[in-house]
């Protein structure tokens, strides 16, 4: 079969001939079934007959398919129709390297006349010449992280985009097209066969034996006559040899590409195969053809690149890549030493010691060892501020920072104090500027995708979602109920997530959308509360995580592995907590405010080491020790800057209508959900700390009284109506009941109900003998009503139990009415009926949303959250009928909004409102991100495994 204009391959109609090339004819074409062009490399016959070498070519093309780079073309698969093979690949558009350079620049029309090189000019600028170079490394970076080796770089197989974007192409097919390739004897060595040039035509490639491949095992099968092998030009000398290469081979290559953009000449050139490959293994290129403006520390990175020895040439292309990222970033008084053109100072020095050395009968090979030895990248610190006065970080207790896989961007909360105004942005570090992604819900704890084109992160406390980082519409993966505690997505395209509940703990879920399955959960014989913070393993098949043991102690937390295909697992770490795994192979974690990092065997998923601090003052918050920090394939560090309290440390202040703010001499504490007493004169605290406890302060003896001391989660605390006990939830035997104690602190707490539906009490009855509950953990969420008679018999119903969550109820003053929160339109609003008649009547109270109500003492007024620090104030009606007026804003500041429950309450004149405010002053709540680049070279130097 031909293939010609309008011929189908498939779902592939041929739309025009692009060329010859080493694997035969390229053709673009039209995929009929995603409308999009695509590139066709139709294999040649000798090679698509040969059925051993064609299925070892199609594992191949698997795996380089798993390659997802902004500077690789893409594979998309492999076509077989009407005894047609074909390569289909992303239709890159633009020139190839070689035409630039024969050109002489990237863009001559955009440049100014004075700057436009002639039509004769040999080289690229150096100013666009390194941006091409970077783009190559990064290319090549990612691949090497696969394992992948390109093994035939060269400019015929780099194209530019008119944008200026780089593809490499035709990545890694050298060894899928070398027949000896995986052979016996053979495996990872160079092979195959070379194309030819025609001497009438020099550099232009005529017709291949068999493929472009440049690996060539031995002299006998160059017997061409009359030819000059191109691709030899860019082998290294293991390569010529036939000998064992590996990604050192591509970094020579890439030495020779660069050459030749700073020059427009190869480095190694010569009339026939045996002299371009004896240049290659013998001769050194001609270092005077660099033109004098080339800094030196440019063509440094180039002698590096081509030292024939490999063993001394530069180890990792991210060595290349950081080089040119530091040039570039230097000023330009600081960048112009160019001394190029004769020997650099310290390579005379050199040759100095060597001739010293072979008089002595000193081992030359010391002198070339240090001039070619591996340099070490640079670690460089450096910080990015968010948009306007906002903060980085939210009010969750989440980690609020993730850093793609390649280190390129950085995706972080920022809030003003608010969950309302928190939302998600994109960071690039070669932008100044940042991008929030837009009509997100409530997002936190952002975690990214291995591809690193996506985001995924919770909203709000019941959805996990996703959404291109670039932006657009999220996707939800799945509706969760419980309290989220962070996300890991997988190679295999899974996320594990984590539900801060002892019934859960971890899930996992496709990252397609579906039904999430339980992976483990705690084990409440050995006192562990939650498992939180996952993280999956390189290899896909484990994760790590923390263990919250029971009362919550950050400083009794564990690190733990999970096996994901046995379910077994095991202690790593005791007194840790928020692991993330860096490529230097190390666990890195956070412990009482700052990083550690332990070697870790990624294999035996074993320890190898001790931890040392390798980072102070990284924002640490919630109980469970969120950490906010992450840590890039390619090795950079982005923390959140910040204390071990990461933003617990708060007051109390009373705030009135009129916009005055009064403080209260209480200490610095972690304050969630105050509840003042029926007198106004103490108010019940639930104090997030080490304890979890609930405490008393007396207004008339200014102290603060501890209520509760078991060793559990204690949490709420709400007055009955005579102030002599207070209801709380707490969690026993890793389940959450209802309890109440009296509020003098004598005698035990009493549990009040054993249904774990019943379990957080919201508000009593004015009379006492009933007491309305909401459920902890399941979605949607519902309240119920408890007996609390004295004889202990403390029955209970479902009050609310529509398909809507409803939350938050507040029985009325009088008892005639209830007030809560429902999200049944859509969206979070007030609501007020009936009580305890529920279903005779329903009023919207709210108009633009609202959560969290609490009732004026006069019964006159509802008040709501609008929004974080914003409360708003209805005016009711209630002597014959219900009726409610317009609301208007009652209190508007910086205060503290902990989730879900309602953090504030109202004095007994209704005009004051007791509200949490962080102590620490909102202009030096630390703003910037901290990104150290290269950190894990500091990571080995800090912690070697021992």
């Amino acid at each position: 079969m031909s293939l010609t204009p309008g011929v189908r391959l498939g779902v592939y109609e041929v739309t025009a001939l692009l060329g010859e090339g080493g694997m035969g004819q390229v053709f673009r074409a039209r995929d009929a079934k995603l409308n999009r062009d695509v590139a066709l490399k139709v294999l040649p016959d000798s090679f698509a007959n040969d059925a051993e070498r064609l299925a070892r070519f199609t594992r191949e093309a698997q795996t380089l398919a798993a390659l997802n780079h902004p500077n690789i073309a893409a594979i998309y698969g492999l076509e077989e129709s009407a005894g047609v093979t074909a390569l289909v690949m992303e239709l890159v558009e633009g020139e190839d390297l070689s035409t630039l350079i024969a050109r002489g620049n990237v863009g001559d029309a955009t440049r100014p006349q004075a700057q436009r090189l002639s039509p004769n000019a040999h080289g690229l600028p150096v100013d666009e010449a390194l941006p091409i170079a970077r783009q190559i490394a990064e290319a090549l970076e990612a691949a090497h992280e696969q394992g992948i080796i390109h093994r035939d770089l060269k400019p015929a197989n780099i194209k530019v985009r008119s944008d200026g974007t780089v593809k490499v192409l035709d990545f890694g097919l050298a060894k899928a097209l070398d027949k000896g390739a995986g052979g016996a004897g053979t495996a990872g060595r160079a092979g195959g066969v070379a194309g030819t040039y025609r001497l009438d035509r020099p550099n232009v490639f005529d017709r291949p034996d068999l493929s472009a491949s440049p690996t060539i095992t031995s002299p006998a099968q160059m017997t061409g006559m009359g030819v000059i092998l191109g691709t030899a030009a860019y082998m290294s000398p293991e390569q010529a040899k036939g000998r064992r290469v590996d990604k050192r081979t591509d970094i020579w290559a890439f030495g020779c590409v660069l050459f030749e953009m700073l020059t427009g000449t190869r480095p190694f050139e010569g009339d026939d195969v045996s002299d371009v490959l004896a240049s290659v293994l013998k001769s050194d290129p001609d270092w005077n053809r660099i033109p004098r403006d080339v800094p030196e520390r440019v063509v440094r990175l180039v002698r590096r690149c081509l030292v024939k020895d490999q063993k001394f040439r530069i180890p990792d292309i991210a060595v290349a890549r950081f080089e040119i990222d530091e040039f570039s970033s230097m000023p330009a008084s600081a960048s112009t030493d160019s001394v190029v053109g004769r020997a650099p100072s310290r390579l005379r020095q050199l040759l100095a010691m060597v001739a010293v050395a072979a008089l002595s009968g000193t081992a030359v090979g010391v002198g070339v060892w240090m001039a070619t030895r591996p340099i070490a990248p640079s670690v460089a610190r450096l910080t990015a501020t968010p948009l306007e006065a906002a903060s980085v970080g939210g009010i969750n207790p989440d980690p609020d920072v993730a850093i793609s896989p390649d280190g390129s961007r950085i995706v972080y909360v920022r809030s003003d104090g608010g969950a309302a105004s928190q939302e998600l942005v994109v960071r690039a570090l070669d932008r100044l500027d940042a991008t929030p992604l837009k009509g997100l819900g409530t997002p936190r704890s952002p975690f990214i995708s291995p591809d690193g084109n996506w985001v995924g992160y919770f909203d709000g406390p019941s959805s996990l979602k996703k959404v291109a980082i670039n932006g657009g519409s999220p996707v939800t993966i799945c509706d969760i109920s419980g309290p989220l505690r962070g996300a890991s997505w997988g190679p295999d395209d899974t996320i594990v997530f984590a539900i801060n509940d002892a019934s859960k703990g971890l899930l996992r879920v496709s990252a397609g959308g579906g039904t999430p399955e339980l992976v483990t959960k705690p084990d409440a014989a050995k006192g562990e509360l939650a498992y939180v913070y996952p993280e999956i393993l390189p290899d896909g098949l484990a994760v790590v995580f923390t263990i919250v043991a029971v009362g919550g102690r950050q400083e009794n937390a564990q690190i733990a592995v999970l096996d994901l295909q046995t379910r077994q697992q095991k202690i790593l770490i005791a007194g840790g907590t928020n692991a993330h795994y860096a490529q230097s192979g190390h666990l890195v974690y956070g412990a009482a405010g700052s990083l550690r990092a332990v070697p870790f065997d990624l294999g035996r998923r074993e320890l190898r080491g001790s931890p040392v601090p390798v980072a102070e003052h990284v924002a640490t918050k919630g109980l469970t020790g969120a950490v906010s920090f992450s840590v890039a394939r390619n090795g950079t560090l982005a923390y959140v800057s910040g204390d071990a309290q990461g933003g617990l440390s708060r007051t109390l202040v009373w705030a009135d209508r009129q916009g005055h703010e009064e403080a209260i001499d209480v200490p610095t504490r972690a304050y969630a959900y105050p509840r003042l007493s029926p007198d106004g004169m103490r108010v019940a605290l639930d104090i997030r700390d080490q304890e979890n406890d609930i405490w008393i302060w007396s207004f008339a003896l200014r102290t603060l009284t501890r209520l509760t001391f078991d060793p559990g989660l204690n949490r709420g605390g709400i007055w009955s109506p005579d102030g002599k006990r207070i209801a709380f939830t707490a969690q026993r035997d890793s389940t959450e009941d209802a309890f109440w104690q009296a509020a003098d602190g004598t005698g035990t707490a009493e549990r009040l109900s054993q249904r774990a539906d019943f379990a957080i009490p919201m508000s009593f009855s004015p009379d006492g003998a009933r007491l309305l509950f909401g459920t902890p953990g399941a979605a949607p969420y519902r309240l119920g009503l408890l007996n609390t008679n004295p004889s202990g018999d403390h029955t209970g119903q479902m009050l609310l139990s529509g398909p809507a969550s409803e939350a938050n109820g507040e029985i009325s003053p009088d008892g005639r009415w209830l007030a809560y929160q429902s999200n049944e339109s859509g969206r979070d609003e007030i609501y007020v009926r009936p009580f305890p008649a529920v279903d005779t009547g329903r009023w919207q109270v709210s108009a633009d949303g609202g959560t969290r109500p609490a009732w004026a003492h006069n019964g006159r007024e509802l008040f709501y959250y609008l929004d974080p620090g914003k409360i708003m104030a209805v005016p009711l009606q209630t002597s014959t009928t219900f009726t409610s007026g317009t609301p208007q804003v009652a209190v508007n500041g910086r205060y503290v909004a902990v989730q879900s429950g309602r953090s504030y309450d109202v004095s007994q004149d209704d005009k004051h409102f007791l509200m949490i405010k962080d102590a620490t002053p909102v202009s030096s709540i630390p703003t910037a991100l901290v990104v150290v680049l290269n950190w894990t070279e500091e990571l080995k130097r800090l912690a070697p495994p021992k």
